[in-house]
Order: C-alpha cells, then sequence, then structure tokens
C-alpha cells in the first residue's frame, strides 16, 4: 500500500535536519570524539540521514517502471 501524500515528510524539513545534524557532529572538537556530547550528535545525525534515505526510497517507488531500451 503507498502512502498518501499527506503522509510524506517534507523534502526541505528533513534535509535541512540533516544538515543541522551532521554540522553539529563536524562541530564538537577531536578531543571530545566518542563523549556524550557527540554521542547524542551521532544519534541525531544517524537518524536525520535515515529519514532522508527512507524519504528517497518512497519518492523513488512512485516513479513509473523505467522500461530498459534495446539497442541493436
Amino acid at each position: 500500500m503507498r502512502p498518501q501524500t499527506f503522509d510524506i515528510p517534507n523534502a526541505l524539513d528533513l534535509i535541512s535536519e540533516l544538515d543541522q545534524a551532521t554540522e553539529q557532529m563536524m562541530s564538537i572538537p577531536v578531543e571530545h570524539v566518542g563523549g556524550t556530547q557527540w554521542e547524542e550528535a551521532f544519534v541525531r545525525q544517524q537518524s536525520a540521514f535515515r529519514k532522508w534515505r527512507d524519504y528517497l526510497y518512497c519518492k523513488a517507488d512512485e516513479r513509473p517502471a523505467v522500461r530498459l531500451m534495446n539497442i541493436a
């Protein structure tokens, strides 16, 4: 069953969250990598990435099937 249009998240919101989460991770000093602050940023970034990836898969499923061309 395909999702209804209103069930699909906004792409701009998803990519914005992914950008912000990635920026947060990148702003953490190397001395803190593996610490609590880094772990929280890591979880946020991974969650944002999964949501973005799921959105892309959902949009790909909506495309019409691609026909392979026979090249003689």
